[in-house]
């Protein structure tokens, strides 16, 4: 890698990846500042992050179309998709550009320029197109070694085989058995031949071609989940994370008022007094379940802040499906907020006075908010976050499970289970010392990883 002259990056746009990508970016300009960097995406998603890059980082845009892949008019990334749109519909339309990055790369090669693609797992195709230009080529994987590991253990092996009390196991991986719960509705319902499926088998095929892998965790943090991983892939493994966002950056001007309104809420609270909520940028919970969580803040009366997006099935955020008077009396009485769009996730995570986030546990979050030392109550939605929490609750014991899905079979919590969790982790039970004291420790680990 020393050698390399020019690293291109090609994450797949979601939010999180794309944020983890830019983070690699710096890292790679740390780590060979004589190399030049380049991250290729489409016209929209260069737009946004070019407006906030920083000089040394260039960019290329593909020539995409959103709406001749099904996709609704403009939306090139997964945040900009409804909540319950496909997404295995992005994943196919960004197959579509492989052609054109084939034929920038072959420009690039032969202007004499060594060449190396870091590519997201998502867009595995880009190491098959770096084989045929004589290019380097490495994955980066911004999940979890675990997640990552269990995640593609699972699609190479579609339909799933269900015991009758509903446990699945992990092929390659004895003792490791989830239950249907934890598994993703689209994988439970994968024969192997749906779209998901063969998206997943094409993906799989084409990362044989890769010389290794870049993961965005510890390998202190992780040993188990890099050790399978390492197992299966049969490639170099480097864990090079903690790779996360800083606190005070913002997406936008316009972001100004909400992010310093925020601080200046917190600044009010008491130390660790604070919950944070928050199902990242893509995942939302069903009304009935948004309903009992603003039920269950009520009757913790811990003061919160909540960073919500419309529940799934329903297209525009009102206040409609909340208990009514909910936001009102919590703001007259200055015990939470209510935010909705972009929220300033790692300054509020950085405060002091936040003392717990209750999370889908994204890897990016889990990230976060390891590294600001904020315990979790865990409520996973999709994909990896539910080997995320089984990992950070079993293992680790920084987690407690509040809850588990947004499916139509998903049952809402009880309301106070989901209090008396709150308490359990932010009150003076004995509980809650042991999971800071294990924070406090993992949160070192993190910093000077």
């Amino acid at each position: 890698m020393a050698s390399t002259k020019h690293v291109l990056l090609f994450p797949f746009p979601a939010q999180g990846h794309l944020g983890a990508f830019m983070s690699l970016a710096e890292l790679l300009h740390r780590a060979i500042p004589s190399a030049a960097v380049t991250l290729v995406s489409t016209p929209r998603n260069v737009a946004a992050l070019s407006a906030t890059a920083p000089p040394w980082l260039a960019f290329h845009s593909l020539p995409f179309n959103p709406a001749d892949h099904g996709l609704p008019t403009h939306a090139e990334s997964a945040d900009a998709l409804p909540v319950g749109f496909p997404l295995v519909t992005l994943f196919e339309a960004f197959e579509a550009l492989q052609p054109a990055f084939d034929g920038y790369v072959a420009s690039m090669a032969k202007d004499d320029s060594v060449v190396s693609i870091v590519s997201d797992l998502f867009v595995a195709w880009a190491a098959s197109v770096a084989r045929r230009n004589g290019c380097s080529h490495a994955f980066f994987a911004s999940c979890g070694a675990f997640g990552t590991a269990i995640l593609r253990s699972l699609w190479e092996n579609v339909p799933l085989s269900v015991t009758p009390t509903g446990h699945v196991p992990v092929p390659g991986f004895p003792g490791k058995i989830f239950h249907k719960t934890q598994v993703s509705e689209v994988m439970l319902r994968a024969d192997g031949e749906d779209r998901a499926s063969a998206f997943c088998h094409r993906q799989i095929a084409h990362s044989h071609a890769t010389d290794g892998v870049l993961i965005n965790t510890v390998e202190e943090f992780e040993p188990t989940g890099l050790g399978m991983l390492r197992s299966s892939l049969r490639v170099p493994v480097w864990p090079i994370g903690p790779l996360i966002r800083v606190a005070g950056a913002r997406p936008a001007a316009s972001a100004d008022k909400v992010h310093d309104g925020m601080v200046s809420w917190l600044d009010t609270q008491p130390p660790a007094s604070v919950l944070y909520v928050s199902f990242g940028s893509q995942n939302s919970i069903r009304q009935a379940q948004m309903a009992v969580l603003a039920m269950a803040l009520e009757h913790a009366g811990r003061p919160f802040i909540w960073a919500i997006r419309p529940p799934v099935g329903l297209a525009v955020a009102t206040s409609e499906w909340l208990p009514e008077g909910f936001e009102k009396r919590a703001r007259d009485e200055n015990r939470g907020l209510v935010i909705r769009g972009w929220a300033p996730q790692v300054t509020i995570l950085a405060h002091r006075s936040t003392g717990a986030f209750l999370s889908h546990c994204g890897w990016n979050s889990v990230l976060e908010s390891l590294v600001h030392g904020v315990p979790l109550l865990g409520w996973p939605l999709a994909a990896d976050q539910f080997c995320n929490v089984e990992m950070l609750e079993k293992e680790c014991g920084v987690c407690v499970e509040v809850a588990r899905g947004s499916t139509e079979d998903a049952a809402p919590p009880e309301i106070d289970r989901v209090a008396e969790l709150v308490e359990t982790v932010m009150g003076q039970t004995s509980k809650a010392a042991e999971m800071r004291r294990r924070m406090k420790c993992i949160g070192e680990l993190m910093r000077g990883a």
